[in-house]
């Protein structure tokens, strides 16, 4: 009996035949076995080579990703601390295909990465660690806390496309011009943490936020020096009243710090832990409130730093406005501690902000959508049970809420609200388990807007809206996921950490690892076959000339070793095009130990998922 036949047997029925199709089907694994050991795998291109995962390179340390963004030439450039240089910021650029840009610092001792020498980081008190931006004329901006004799600082440094520092870029430290970073001093006496960085739409400059004390602090910097921002209406000088100011405030340009007083309801202490700019120049905040009762606070400013008198919410007196708080109440009616996460503006000038929501006793996963004015906008709903309610998705009820992103475009993916959080602990998860859940944001009436996408489908093909994957192995840090970003095509990015390196993830639209498309019927005539598509798949991966192309990458990798072979991976492939399901599709195939998928019920959801065999 040939190879094709084989291939293209029945389904036996009789006990001879199958007794004949068990014997046939060990030849076959012979033969695959063998010619396995004639023709090496040929290398087959993809997002970092096939597995999904770009990795920079740590030769002496360990790193730790915490800040991501995306060039328009698709190029991504990555930010976080280098332990091995005592404990920098530091910035690696990728090319689009997870490679390292050679042309990024190219003299570097990586090339491709830049360390921020001279800024020391404490991420003892990180909340979103380091972020990094993308100016519109290609230079990177980095912002961190930096430590000094036992003081945090916010500490922002620019570079060149090349990947050389901003001589021009000194900020207000006199004293030190032309270096491209410094610390900046925003109070006297204070300690000072960034939480987040965002450049001003409408102009480039760099707006700060974060904690100072226990207040509140901004502050803005000038896009042409970054020096203080004293250009725009005084920002700082005509911000909050004395009376929403610390004892000590500096009250001068470019920065200040204020609170949510007593007649908000508020205990005074707080933090701006995320920032988003309109094209108008508003400034929102997102930020928790209070001490032991956490309360979710924002803020929207004008462009000259003064509180947005129409931001004031469903309680506040006109004239009054500029911070809401956001209450919440648990089945009893009790008030319910909450947190927030992350801010994004949207186009309509309606905005999301992502948080914790404290039930019982841990931590869900919320997101609101919140009108122009403050009030919440109550069309937001996912439909699904308490505690979600009218403007607030409970999208996942367990983990930390980290980042979320929304993608940008005009495909069917726009508006596509994917979130990260920490999920350690959760369901006997341990060891940086991150989750990632897709919400509706379309705008239409029709677009059930904060329900959840069940077209995100996960690494295996048999999730609905939401997964879990694992974002390392032998490190010690948790919560080594930070930041997540989308592209025009539904494809999202996540920075992370992998075994002591910053790494990349790059998933696909449905969630799956960008391994390279797993397409079943190669041949193109509409029908998936093992005879034709099955054979050709397993001869492109012994390097045999076939007639028809096979589509780069290592989505037919169907137990994700991150090798593609014939006679587990082409054989798996066959099985499934025969009908083989449960223990007939893995009989006789021994497990790579770096198998990621071992047991039949995956791999038949991964097939079907990503491959199409059998077709839907």
């Amino acid at each position: 009996m040939s190879v094709l036949q084989l291939l293209t047997v029945k389904r036996p029925t009789h006990r001879k035949q199958r007794m004949n199709s068990v014997r046939n089907l060990r030849w076959l694994i012979l033969f695959f076995v063998v010619l396995s050991s004639w023709f090496a795998t040929p290398a087959i291109a993809a997002f970092a080579s096939g597995t999904g995962i770009a990795r920079v390179p740590a030769p002496t340390g360990s790193d730790e990703g915490y800040g991501i963004a995306l060039q328009s030439d698709g190029k991504i450039v990555v930010a976080g601390r280098c332990i091995d240089s005592g404990a920098n910021p530091c910035v690696a650029r990728l090319n689009a295909d997870g490679s390292m840009d050679a042309s990024f610092n190219p003299t570097g001792t990586v090339p491709g990465k830049r360390v921020i020498d001279g800024l020391v980081i404490n991420t003892s008190s990180f909340l979103r660690g380091v972020k990094v931006m993308i100016a519109a004329d290609g230079r990177i901006v980095l912002a961190t806390t930096c430590s000094l004799a036992n003081r945090n600082y916010i500490c922002v440094a620019r570079l060149n496309a090349d990947g050389s520092f901003d001589g021009a870029f000194d900020g207000p430290d006199a004293g030190n011009p032309g270096n491209g970073r410094f610390r900046l001093q925003i109070t006297t006496s204070l300690d000072e943490v960034l939480s987040d960085a965002a450049l001003q739409r409408i102009d480039g400059r760099i707006v700060l936020v974060g904690q100072c004390g226990s207040y509140h602090c901004v502050a803005r910097l000038r896009a042409t020096d970054g020096s203080y921002d004293a250009d725009s209406a005084d920002f700082g000088l005509l911000g909050p009243a004395t009376a929403d100011r610390p004892p000590g405030d500096p009250a001068a340009n470019g920065r200040f710090l204020y609170r949510f007083p007593s007649t908000f309801n508020s205990a005074g202490v707080g933090n701006g832990i995320a920032v988003e700019t309109s094209n108008e120049g508003k400034i929102v905040i997102a930020g928790t409130c209070g001490t032991s009762a956490l309360e979710l606070c924002i803020t929207k400013l004008n462009r000259d730093g003064t509180f947005d008198a129409d931001f004031r919410g469903d309680s506040l007196p006109v004239g009054q406005g500029g911070r809401v708080r956001i209450l919440t109440t648990d089945e009893s009616g009790n008030a319910v501690k909450q947190r927030a996460a992350d801010i994004k503006m949207q186009a309509d000038g309606r905005f999301l902000v992502q948080c914790g929501y404290f039930r019982t006793s841990s931590w869900s996963q919320c997101l609101y959508r919140i009108n122009s004015d403050g009030t919440v906008a109550t069309s937001f709903s996912s439909g699904l049970p308490f505690p979600s309610e009218p403007g607030r998705v409970v999208y996942n009820a367990i983990g930390d809420a980290l980042a979320f992103t929304i993608t940008p475009g005009s495909g069917s993916y726009a508006n596509r609200v994917v979130t990260l959080g920490n999920c350690d602990g959760v369901g006997g998860n341990t060891g940086g388990t991150s989750c990632v859940t897709a919400v509706r944001n379309g705008t239409g009436p029709a677009s059930a807007d904060g329900t959840i996408d069940t077209s995100l489908v996960g690494p295996n093909g048999d999730q609905l809206g939401t997964f879990n994957f694992r974002t390392r192995g032998l490190s010690l840090r948790n919560n080594d996921t930070r930041e997540i970003v989308a592209d025009a095509n539904g494809d999202f990015y996540i920075v992370g950490e992998c075994d002591g390196q910053m790494c990349v993830y790059k998933f696909r639209a449905d969630g799956a690892l960008d391994t390279g498309p797993c397409v079943a019927d190669v041949d193109a005539d509409g029908r998936v076959s093992a005879a034709s598509d099955g054979l050709a798949i397993v001869r492109n991966m012994l390097g045999v000339p076939i007639p028809v192309t096979i589509p780069p990458g290592l989505g037919y990798d169907i137990d994700g070793d991150g090798v593609l072979n014939a006679s587990r991976d082409g054989l798996l492939i066959l099985r499934r095009m025969l009908g083989f399901t449960g223990t007939a599709l893995l009989r006789d195939i021994p497990s790579a130990t770096t198998a990621r998928r071992t047991n039949a019920s995956d791999i038949e959801s991964y097939l079907r998922m990503r491959c199409g065999i059998p077709r839907p």
